[in-house]
């Protein structure tokens, strides 16, 4: 069934589920550090305001790759709202929490951040895709880390996040026959 036979209302559900599954892509591409996931949540003349980084989606994984080399993160994304101006236009205002284990002054810090991501989602095809983002950062908590990875409970741990390939997922994935990105 193609989009113009569907019923508006059906539509405009599987809409907000494929704009729902590209805000989740970006958690995983950034997390896990893979690009070729961050590549297809964005359209290549996308424009995203990072707040310490303004630019196009390449210069944003770049940057935030090499920012986050040696930091592990976990962003949640939280309300999710979604407002379309059109067929193939919508607004979003999604809350995050992201979590950043990172080298500080002296040792490791947890500095945790929350915000709204402001999206403009295109849909060109049958595809929805970010044009346009700004994040905002509503709050933040800086401290020295209380985790002591290698020891305690969690000395053997063998499923730790990792950045890709390294992370578990990829092999989740590779057993269920699932390339890592769409």
């Amino acid at each position: 069934m193609t989009q113009t036979t569907r019923d508006p209302e059906i539509q405009a559900l599987l809409d907000r589920q494929a704009i729902t599954d590209v805000l989740m892509r970006y958690s995983r591409g950034l997390d896990r550090h893979d690009r070729k996931t961050l590549e297809s949540i964005y359209w290549p003349d996308a424009y995203d305001d990072h707040i310490t980084y303004q630019g196009d989606p390449q210069g944003f994984i770049d940057y935030s790759f090499a920012f986050t080399a040696d930091v592990r993160t976990s962003h949640m994304l939280l309300n999710i709202m979604i407002e379309f101006d059109s067929p193939v236009r919508a607004r979003s205002e999604t809350y995050y929490i992201g979590y950043h284990d990172m080298p500080g002054a002296v040792g490791r810090e947890d500095f945790v951040m929350g915000g709204r991501y402001l999206d403009l989602f295109e849909k060109r095809g049958e595809e929805w895709r970010i044009k346009k983002r700004v994040l905002t950062c509503d709050w933040y908590m800086r401290a020295p880390s209380t985790s002591v990875w290698g020891s305690g409970l969690l000395a053997d741990l063998k499923t730790r996040g990792e950045h890709y390939p390294r992370d578990p997922l990829y092999w989740a994935l590779s057993e269920a026959g699932k390339p890592p990105a769409k």
